[in-house]
C-alpha cells in the first residue's frame, strides 16, 4: 500500500507513514530520532563554546534541538507549564525553554537541581574559576538570560504579548532558617537559657532571600510569585501578602495598612522590646481585616 518511507534516497530507518484522515489525537513520535533533527554532542559542545568561549567544560552535553523536540511534543505554549530537571548538568533544559519560548511566545518555566558537585581542579572549568558544576549551570543560564535580553533591546517587536519573563532565582537546599522550639527537650534548668536563645529565633547566616522565600513558600505561594521591594518590607502578588524583615515602625504600619494586604508577616524582634507598638499593631490590623504574624 505504500505505506513504509525509506526517506528520500531511499537509505533511512523505515518508518510507517501516517495520514491525516487516521489522526486522530496527535501523531505518536518516531522511536528513533536522526541528527538532524535534534543534533549532537558536537553540535552541543559548540553551543557551550559560543556562550563561554574556546571551551565547552561538558565532555557529552546534550544539544538544545533535543530538549526543544521533547518540550515540543509535551509541553504547549500557553500551558504556563513547569518543567523540572533533576540533573540540570550543562544546564542544556533551561536553555532549551529559554529559547522555545523566545521562538513561540510561550511562558513555560523551568526548575534545575544540581548538587555542588566538584570540578577537577585541573580541568579548563576550574581554571576558569567554576569551582563546582552548579557555578558553570547558573553561569550558563545568566548568558542566555542576557543575550535574549540584548536581542529584545535590538528588536522592539520579540516578546510583544508581555508573557515572557526572564527572571531567574537561585536557590542554596538548606534546613529552616528559623530555630524550632523543641518543648521535649527543655527542663527547668535550661528553661531560662532557651527563652533567651529564642529572644531571637533567626539561625546564625540566614540569608534574608532564604528567609523571604520559604516564609513565602510555607504561606502557600510560589517560588515565581511577583515580589516587590519597598520601604523596608516585601510586597508579594500586589499587596496580598506582606512580609517584614528588616524594620517596623509607626510609619511602616500605616503604609502595610493603607495597602490592605491579606496577611502581614515579621519578625518579632524587629518591634525591639516595644510591647506597646506590637499590642497596637496587632489592633489595628485586626480592626483592618489583615491577619497577623510574628516570628
Amino acid at each position: 500500500d505504500n505505506r513504509i518511507w525509506f526517506g528520500e534516497k531511499g537509505g533511512n530507518t523505515p518508518r510507517l507513514k501516517r495520514f491525516l484522515s487516521e489522526v486522530k489525537n496527535g501523531i505518536t513520535p518516531m522511536t528513533i530520532w536522526e541528527r538532524s533533527e535534534v543534533g549532537d554532542n558536537q553540535e552541543a559542545r559548540k553551543e557551550i563554546r559560543d556562550i563561554f568561549g574556546d571551551t565547552s567544560y561538558f565532555d557529552t552535553p546534550k544539544p538544545t534541538r533535543l530538549l526543544k523536540k521533547i518540550i515540543e511534543l509535551s509541553s504547549q505554549k500557553n500551558s504556563n507549564d513547569i518543567i523540572l530537571d533533576f540533573f540540570g548538568g550543562s544546564a542544556t533544559t533551561a536553555h532549551a525553554i529559554i529559547n522555545k519560548n523566545e521562538e513561540d511566545g510561550g511562558n513555560r518555566k523551568f526548575i534545575l537541581v544540581q548538587l555542588p558537585e566538584i570540578c577537577d581542579q585541573t580541568s579548563e572549568a576550574f581554571k576558569a574559576g567554576y569551582k563546582t558544576i552548579a557555578d558553570i549551570s547558573k553561569e550558563r543560564i545568566r548568558r542566555v538570560i542576557q543575550k535574549i535580553k540584548k536581542e529584545k533591546t535590538d528588536n522592539a517587536n520579540l516578546f510583544t504579548d508581555g508573557k515572557s519573563d526572564l527572571g531567574f532565582k537561585v536557590f542554596k537546599l538548606a534546613p529552616s532558617n528559623f530555630k524550632v522550639w523543641r518543648g521535649n527537650s527543655i527542663t527547668a534548668v535550661n528553661l531560662a537559657e532557651q527563652l533567651e536563645v529564642f529572644t531571637n529565633p533567626v539561625k546564625e547566616g540566614s540569608e534574608k532571600q532564604s528567609m523571604l522565600y520559604e516564609l513565602l513558600l510555607k504561606s502557600g505561594y510560589l517560588l515565581t510569585d511577583k515580589i516587590v521591594f519597598t520601604n523596608h518590607y516585601y510586597s508579594v502578588n500586589d499587596g496580598e501578602l506582606v512580609i517584614a524583615l528588616d524594620k517596623m515602625d509607626e510609619a511602616i504600619i500605616r503604609q502595610i495598612i493603607s495597602e490592605h494586604p491579606k496577611k502581614l508577616i515579621t519578625l518579632d524582634l524587629l518591634f525591639a522590646g516595644n510591647d506597646q507598638l506590637k499590642t497596637n499593631t496587632a489592633l489595628q490590623l485586626k480592626d483592618a481585616g489583615i491577619d497577623f504574624k510574628t516570628i
